[in-house]
Order: structure tokens, then sequence, then C-alpha cells
């Protein structure tokens, strides 16, 4: 055969322009957000009971949030 070795062909499907930019910030907000929620966590909630949890998902929370208006923002003003 002489398709041996040769990749099959999956289509021309791509990310849009610019959303590598989006998903990195997206990225370093979620990590600095559980990292600032686990430290608070830490500090204020130390009997525990899922507060710690609960801190982290915050500030994971608020960087999803922050990344999709960023990118919702960036659509609206490229139209």
């Amino acid at each position: 055969m002489s398709s041996e070795g040769k990749a099959p062909n999956v289509g021309h499907w791509k990310l849009p322009d610019g959303i590598e930019d989006h998903i990195e910030s997206g990225i370093i907000k979620a990590a600095a957000g559980a990292l600032a929620g686990g430290i608070v966590g830490a500090i204020l909630f130390r009997s525990g009971s899922g507060m710690r949890s609960a801190s982290v998902a915050l500030g994971v929370g608020a960087a999803v949030g922050s990344t999709i208006e960023r990118a919702y923002a960036t659509k609206t003003n490229s139209s």
C-alpha cells in the first residue's frame, strides 16, 4: 500500500486566531487564584471543614470568569 507511514487526513480544523493568548492568561490566572485562595483559606480557616477548598475554588472561579470576560471583550471589540 502506498499510504503506509502517512498520517491520516483529519481535516483542517484549528483554533480561532488569538485564542492562545486567552488560554495562557486563563491558566496563569487560575494558578494565581488557586494559590491566593489556598493561602487565604489556610490563614483564615484553620479549622478546615471544607472552607480551604472553597477558598481555592473561589480563586479559580474568579480567574475563569476574568478570562471569559477578557475573551468576550476582545471578540466584541474586533467585530
